[in-house]
């Protein structure tokens, strides 16, 4: 074996990185027919980055291991590489396809790189960019060595597992999780172009629960754990909505939540603690629909039965390529902005998937600018959340509020999204931030 510029591998321990290395030596003896596909996980973002997610995309793959006299490896860096031989690229076309659906809410499954290439996934034919390919793998060896050495270096963060959760949810137990907790106002806009809180939707800041509750724990390491972990969450988030004492109770209380969540006692009294004063919206993940499927239908039937509504939630351009979002039935369907919806042909494709939805029932998330809500409107849509709405109702709240000579705008920004703790105490009229005013003479 050739082992060049990595001579002496022999005697340190064997990597994903040295098996790919060992692998594209062999296959550069005979290229024909050969191709290499690249997933590049490590590019999507931490909280979609989980062990969960990135084992099942490892397995969509292992039908063209066995097909097309496959291997493949999954990286130190979370990226999964295919080498094959006389593949159809259709067939991995298929299933990278597939795989955005499961990545969706990331922006790399649908953002361009600057040079206009695709960010998820790289092919290389190997007859012919077997140079630049078996580089790349050379590459990656030294990176790996890099990676462990400083990971070696740095404080260590533990995973999940099933001995620290228990220590997460005791501390759990004895913490004010209120100062996590945020809201964000989803938007109506009316015939008048005047626009209203159609409700208020309450989850947890993650990143703000890692630091308050385990800050020496990566809680998103494990996807069944934390699945667990959210649904302790859950309860603990009802009880605080129900304790929060809001200056003007919501006209809805929209919240995130697991399907089991929907039918425990807790849930029931905070069901007991609005009637006849709120309206509650449940938002079930895609994700978590797609593994619990007949649990979703029994939940969203029994918010049905009591006057709830339901949202269809993490759904994306991509997404609707490809799940047929109206065979779930839920009252709305939130879809995710993207600068590429802005394109002709993706506008059709998303115009065709909604259509059988009713666009009186989508709702336009992540909505950073005015562009997205112009486009929006243009295409019939008339509810919206995001960054853009956020600071529209800071920027009116402050034209009525008689301390706003004392605030910024991004000071009442962060006020309005927390409901409990220092932004709020630092606010010199709350009740201003509990009002949520009409946005008059939208354009």
């Amino acid at each position: 074996m050739n082992a060049g510029a990595f001579g002496g591998r022999q005697q340190e321990v064997v990597t994903p990185e040295s098996l790919l290395y060992d692998a594209a030596e062999r296959v550069g003896r005979i290229r024909e027919g050969r191709v290499a596909l690249r997933l590049h996980l490590s590019r999507l973002l931490p909280a979609n980055r989980e062990e969960g997610r990135i084992r099942i995309a490892f397995r969509m793959f292992e039908s063209m291991v066995d097909a097309y006299r496959g291997q493949m490896f999954l990286m130190t860096n979370s990226d999964i590489i295919l080498i094959c031989k006389d593949a159809r690229f259709s067939d991995l076309d298929a299933i990278v396809y597939k795989l955005r659906a499961l990545f969706s809410t990331d922006p790399l499954t649908y953002a361009e790189s600057p040079e206009g290439g695709d960010r998820f996934v790289s092919y290389y034919d190997l007859e012919a960019d077997y140079d630049s390919f078996f580089s790349l793998c050379g590459q990656m060896v030294i990176d790996a060595k890099k990676a462990v050495a400083d990971q070696r270096a740095a404080p260590q963060v533990q995973p999940l597992n099933a001995k620290n959760l228990t220590r997460v949810l005791e501390r759990i137990g004895a913490t004010d999780i209120a100062g996590v907790v945020r809201r964000q106002a989803c938007i109506r806009i009316n015939e008048n172009m005047h626009a209203e809180v159609a409700f208020q939707e309450f989850f947890m800041s993650i990143m703000d629960l890692q630091k308050v509750l385990a800050p020496d724990v990566n809680i998103l390491a494990n996807r069944w754990l934390f699945q667990h972990l959210s649904q302790v969450l859950d309860l603990r988030v009802l009880s605080v909505l129900q304790d929060v004492g809001f200056r003007k109770m919501p006209s809805a209380f929209s919240v995130n939540l697991n399907m089991a969540t929907v039918q425990t006692p807790v849930f029931q009294q905070f069901e007991a603690s609005v009637r006849g004063r709120a309206g509650v919206v449940v938002e079930f993940q895609l994700l978590d629909i797609f593994n619990d499927l007949d649990g979703f239908f029994r939940a969203r039937d029994l918010l049905r039965s009591r006057g709830h509504r339901s949202v269809l939630d993490g759904m994306s351009p991509v997404t609707l390529q490809f799940v047929d979002a109206e065979l779930y039935d839920t009252d709305y369907v939130k879809v995710a902005w993207s600068n590429d919806m802005l394109d002709d042909i993706r506008t059709a494709e998303l115009l065709a998937a909604l259509g059988p939805v009713g666009f009186d029932r989508v709702i336009l998330s992540r909505c950073d600018s005015e562009t997205s809500v112009s486009w929006g409107l243009a295409q019939g849509i008339r509810m919206f959340q995001g960054r853009f709405l956020d600071s529209m109702i800071s920027a009116v709240t402050m034209a009525q509020c008689e301390k706003s000579s004392a605030c910024t705008l991004n000071q009442c920004t962060q006020r309005h999204g927390a409901i409990n703790g220092r932004p709020r105490a630092e606010c010199g009229d709350n009740d201003m931030l509990d009002l949520f005013p009409v946005l008059k003479a939208l354009r």
